[in-house]
């Protein structure tokens, strides 16, 4: 902001001094008006003395060969400053219709430039422009650090602007949309916990009431599968919902890689799927909480189309760390780009239900990281390839 301003203040400067020169130099041309005198340097003085034959020579009316405007201009003023062949003359008017022209001399300027007074006035106007223009500044940095702050922990804030300030409309509309935003925050996490505990409630006394009923081995199967896909979708969703508060307090430091895939790939032992880990990372920087949230996401979806294994692979270069996950299933859909996107959905008749929130959770992560997320075939095993990269760097 420092910086802005002080081209602003270069910039607005040098155009009012260029204004006033101009304007200057306009005035002159238009009002400015011959001496009414003369000056003489010393020497041009000795020299008109002793010369004064040659230089001095008296005129009467009739010989003053001067044109109108000129002939208007010494009779009223008496004295007259005429260049001719490059030579100047000076015409006086004397008592009883006598006049007198001297010349050829050199004549001193009589203007001198008072250069305190044009110093002094020019870093005037510059105060002037200082005394108008950093109040805005100053209103600007303190809205632009609260828009910073608002950037890290969205709350209300008030702004302490004065009501006179130019910019007080703008840093009122500012923190009517911090409230607003605000109250929506609160109203989203509100949301989220009525979600959790209307849902949850009832699952919980689902479940115990299929522990006692007298269905079936492949009912009561089938039943559990539901109900542990309704709590699979409601995880999603909260930590769909959670995700963007909770990326204020992102932060990344040094994580065990492999301890961490480990653990999420133990949760899917139920499954019945084989699970291959080529783990060639040890020490990894990321963010390990939202880390296993990709894992778990990635892992989730690849469940869905496995038909007997996946993969899960680790791997380093010189900029970034890599982590693939791949299942032998039927591969990616045309609409490939499509899933990891909110709410979007593959093109294949074998599709698991869910609400397409898994990948989108996974790139908002990654990109946290400063990393990208890559959808490819597998050559190995002819199924999807989800590939997560991130920078070793914590930037």
């Amino acid at each position: 902001m420092n910086r802005q301003f002080l081209k602003l203040y270069i910039v607005i400067t040098i155009s009012l001094i260029a204004l006033v020169l101009a304007f200057g130099q306009l005035y002159n041309h238009l009002f400015s008006f011959p001496p009414l005198s003369v000056q003489l340097s010393v020497k041009e003085l000795r020299l008109l003395i002793e010369h004064k034959e040659e230089k001095i020579e008296e005129l009467n009316d009739s010989q003053l060969f001067l044109s109108g405007n000129l002939r208007e201009k010494f009779e009223n003023e008496g004295i007259l400053t005429v260049t001719l062949e490059q030579q100047q003359y000076v015409y006086l008017k004397g008592d009883k219709q006598k006049n007198f022209r001297i010349g050829p001399i050199n004549l001193t300027p009589t203007q001198t430039t008072n250069w305190l007074a044009f110093i002094t006035f020019y870093l005037l106007l510059g105060g002037l422009i200082l005394l108008f223009i950093r109040p805005v500044f100053r209103d600007l940095s303190i809205l632009q650090n609260a828009a910073k702050r608002f950037s890290k922990k969205p709350e209300k804030f008030n702004l302490p602007i004065k009501p006179s300030s130019s910019i007080a409309p703008l840093a009122g509309t500012f923190t009517e949309m911090s409230e607003r935003i605000e109250n929506f925050i609160q109203l989203h996490s509100d949301l989220s916990r009525i979600i959790s505990h209307e849902i949850r409630t009832p699952l919980t006394r689902m479940q115990f009431a299929l522990s006692i009923s007298n269905y079936n081995d492949e009912e009561r199967d089938q039943l559990e599968r539901d109900i542990e896909e309704i709590e699979l979708r409601l995880e999603q969703y909260l930590s769909f919902a959670r995700l963007e508060h909770q990326h204020s307090v992102f932060s990344q430091y040094t994580t065990n890689l492999n301890q961490l895939i480990e653990t999420e790939v133990n949760k899917f032992d139920l499954y019945g799927l084989n699970f291959i880990l080529r783990n060639n990372l040890a020490m990894v920087n990321c963010e390990a909480s939202f880390m296993a949230i990709a894992m778990q996401n990635l892992l989730i979806n690849a469940t869905k189309y496995a038909k007997s294994e996946i993969i899960v692979a680790t791997s380093a270069c010189d900029e970034f760390y890599t982590i693939h996950v791949i299942d032998d299933g039927s591969g990616l859909p045309n609409n490939a780009r499509a899933l990891i996107e909110p709410f979007q959905q593959g093109e294949r008749d074998n599709l698991a239900s869910g609400y397409g929130l898994g990948l989108y959770i996974v790139k908002q992560i990654i990109s946290w990281h400063g990393g990208f997320i890559s959808l490819d075939n597998s050559v190995e095993t002819g199924g999807a390839d989800i590939a997560i990269r991130w920078p070793k760097s914590d930037k």
